[in-house]
C-alpha cells in the first residue's frame, strides 16, 4: 500500500472524484467552486466504440479536432489551475451492443478494433491532460455468465470464451498504456467477485498493467458502499476484495496490486431519493446527511488511493438561481433538494478535517486494517477481527429441499467435511471443498464458488470452526436470500428455510446487511458452525457476522476451516 494512504493517512485522505460530467462552460468560469468540492471529475463520452469514434475521432492526427475534445481541453485547463487534477475520461460497454458474444470474443478482427479504440482513448486522454481513464463494464452483465442463451458452445468451449475475454482485455489495456503509460485506470463497478466473462476481462487488464508495472494503477470502483451500512461494514469494504483477489494472482501481480492498485469505494449521497427502491427508509435530510458525513469520514480513512461519488444530479456546481439562469442547469425538483444538496456540499467542503466516529469498537477495526496492510495478519485473520469466517468448507450443488428432497443431502450438514467422501448432489456426486470467501463484511455470494452456472433451485451446506477464548454472549447478525439455517454444534440457532414469507433478502430495507439479530452464547473452546443455504432463483447468499446490534464484531473469536470441529 502507498505509505500516505489507508488508516494512517491522517486527516487529508485520498482524492475524491465525482461521477459524472460532460464539457460545460461552468468549468471554465467556476473552476474554483468545483475545486472546493471535488479533486476530480469523471468526464463521460459514451461507449468505447461509438462514443470514442463520435467524440474523439479515430483517424485524426490532431487529438482535439472534435468539438467535444476541444471543450474538454478548455475545461481541464481551468480545473487543473484551480486544483481539480484527478480527472478521468470515461467510456462504457453497451448493454445491447455486440460484445460480449461468441462472434466478438472469438474474432481476431474484433480484438484489433477494440485495441485501436482503446489506443485512441489513451492518446486523447493523455493529450488533453486527464489523469487517466475509467471503463464502465457493468451493462452487459447478463452475458457475462456462461449459461446465457447466446453461448451455444458449437465448435468452442467455455474455456475458449473465458480465455478470449482475458486476451481482449490485455490487448485493450496494452494499447491504452502504449498511448498513455502513466494512466490511472478505473473500473466501474469494479467487483472482482464477478461473473466468469467479466472476471476474465478484469484479470486481463490487471495482467497487462502488472507486466508493465504501470504507475497509475488499477482501481476498482466498488458500488457496495453506495448504501449507508453500519460503520463496521463501511470500514471493511475497501479491503473486501484483497484477500480473494490475491489468491488468483501470481507473486508479481500480487506485488503490483499491493503497491499500485486499490479498491475505491463509491458514495451515493442522494440514495434516499434516487435509488427508486420502495423500502428505503425516508427520514429528515439532517439525519441522512449526518450519516453520510460519518460514512465519508470512515471511507476516506480506510481507502488507499481514491474515493468517488455518484449522483443522477450534478452535485459539483452551485445550485442557486445562477445555475439555471446563467448556466442552464435544470433545477433539482425532489423534496428537500436545497437542504440535501447544500448539506452534501458543506460536508465536502469540510471533509479534510473530518474524523470518523470516536467509537473504540471502530478503532479496533481500523487497527485490524492497519495490521492487514502491514502483513501482520492475513485475510482470514482480518475476517475474524471483523467477526466473520474468512473461509468456509462447502458442499453442493444440492437439490433445494423446498422444491425436491431427493438429492438435498440434508444430513451432510452435520457430517465432518471429509474431501474424499462423496455425496449425491443435484447433478451427480459432490464433495466438500474449501471456499476462501475472505470478505470481512461477512457477505457470501454462493454463486461465486459455482461460477454462476445453473444456481437456481439449489442448496448448499457450509461449515467452519469458531474458537472462543472465553464465553462470548453475542448475536448472530443475519441476512439471507432465499432460505437459511444455522447450527452451532448440534444446536439449531437460526432457521429460515421456509422462505415463502416476505423478508429483506441480502439487503434489508435497501440499506442494511442484517435483518435479524439472534442472541446466542459461544462457550469457551472450539465449536462447529454450520449452515444450509437455499436458493430459489437469482441472487443467492447470506450475510453473517457475530457481533452486537450496531454491527460491531464480538471480540475473542477466531474462525478456521483447517480442522472443522466435529460434533
Amino acid at each position: 500500500m502507498p505509505a500516505s494512504s489507508g488508516p494512517d493517512a491522517g486527516a487529508d485522505g485520498p482524492p475524491l472524484i465525482a461521477y459524472a460530467a460532460a464539457p460545460h462552460r461552468y468549468f471554465d468560469e467556476r473552476a474554483d467552486r468545483v475545486a472546493g468540492l471535488y479533486d476530480g471529475l469523471f468526464f463521460t463520452l459514451g461507449s468505447w466504440d461509438e462514443g470514442v469514434a463520435d467524440q474523439l475521432g479515430l483517424h485524426s492526427a490532431e487529438p482535439i479536432a472534435t468539438a467535444w475534445a476541444a471543450a474538454a481541453a478548455r475545461n481541464l485547463t481551468h480545473l487543473r489551475r484551480a486544483g481539480t487534477v484527478e480527472n478521468l475520461l470515461g467510456v462504457h460497454f453497451g448493454e445491447s451492443a455486440a460484445w460480449p458474444s461468441p462472434a466478438t470474443l472469438l474474432s481476431p478482427t474484433y480484438q484489433k478494433k477494440m485495441a485501436h479504440h482503446f489506443g485512441r482513448l489513451g492518446q486523447v486522454a493523455a493529450a488533453l491532460g486527464f489523469r487517466g481513464v475509467s471503463i464502465d463494464i457493468e451493462y452487459p452483465s447478463p452475458r457475462y455468465v456462461l449459461d446465457h442463451d447466446i453461448y451455444t458452445f458449437d465448435g468452442y468451449g467455455a474455456e475458449d470464451i473465458v480465455a478470449a475475454a482475458t486476451a481482449q482485455a490485455r490487448a485493450a489495456a496494452g494499447a491504452l498504456l502504449d498511448a498513455f503509460p502513466t494512466a490511472v485506470v478505473f473500473l466501474l463497478p469494479g467487483e472482482v467477485r464477478a461473473r466468469p466473462v467479466e472476471h476474465a476481462f478484469i484479470k486481463g487488464i490487471l495482467e497487462a498493467m502488472a507486466e508493465r508495472d504501470a504507475p497509475g494503477g488499477l482501481h476498482l470502483g466498488t458500488e457496495r458502499s453506495y448504501v449507508l451500512y453500519d460503520a463496521a461494514t463501511q470500514a471493511a469494504i475497501p479491503r473486501a476484495a484483497h484477500g480473494w483477489l490475491e489468491l488468483d494472482l501470481s507473486l508479481a501481480q500480487r506485488t503490483y496490486w499491493r503497491t499500485r492498485c486499490s479498491v475505491a469505494p463509491g458514495i451515493w449521497p442522494l440514495h434516499m431519493v434516487e435509488t427508486g427502491a420502495k423500502d428505503y427508509p425516508c427520514r429528515p435530510w439532517s439525519e441522512e446527511l449526518a450519516e453520510l458525513a460519518a460514512q465519508l469520514a470512515i471511507l476516506r480513512r480506510v481507502a488507499t488511493r481514491y474515493v468517488w461519488t455518484f449522483s443522477m444530479h450534478p452535485l459539483w456546481h452551485d445550485h442557486g438561481p445562477e445555475a439555471t439562469t446563467v448556466f442552464g442547469f435544470d433545477r433539482a425538483a425532489f423534496t428537500g433538494a436545497p437542504e440535501a444538496i447544500a448539506g452534501w456540499q458543506e460536508i465536502l467542503a469540510g471533509r479534510r478535517g473530518a474524523r470518523p466516529p470516536a467509537d473504540p469498537r471502530l478503532a479496533l477495526l481500523l487497527e485490524a486494517v492497519r495490521d492487514f496492510d502491514a502483513g501482520r495478519i492475513d485475510a482470514d485473520d482480518l475476517c475474524s477481527r471483523f467477526g466473520t469466517p474468512g473461509t468456509w468448507q462447502v458442499i453442493g450443488l444440492l437439490d433445494n429441499p423446498s422444491v425436491r428432497q431427493a438429492f438435498a443431502a440434508r444430513e451432510a450438514v452435520h457430517s465432518a467435511p471429509t474431501p474424499y467422501a462423496s455425496v449425491q448432489g443435484r447433478d451427480g456426486a459432490v464433495h466438500w471443498f474449501p471456499f476462501p470467501n475472505r470478505d470481512p463484511t461477512g457477505s457470501v455470494d454462493l454463486r461465486l464458488p459455482f461460477a454462476w452456472y445453473r444456481t437456481d433451485d439449489v442448496s448448499a451446506h457450509l461449515a467452519c470452526t469458531v474458537e472462543a477464548t472465553r464465553e462470548v454472549r453475542t448475536n448472530l447478525c443475519m441476512g439471507w436470500d432465499d432460505g437459511l439455517a444455522v447450527w452451532l454444534d448440534d444446536q439449531l440457532v437460526f432457521d429460515r428455510r421456509a422462505y415463502g414469507h416476505a423478508h429483506g433478502g441480502l439487503l434489508y430495507r435497501d440499506r442494511w446487511l442484517f435483518e435479524e439479530f439472534v442472541p446466542f452464547t459461544i462457550p469457551p473452546g472450539r465449536h462447529r458452525l454450520a449452515l444450509t443455504s437455499l436458493n430459489a432463483m437469482g441472487r443467492w447468499g447470506f450475510n453473517l457476522r457475530v457481533g452486537d446490534r450496531d454491527g460491531y464484531p464480538a471480540q475473542g473469536l477466531r474462525f478456521r476451516t483447517n480442522a472443522v470441529a466435529s460434533q
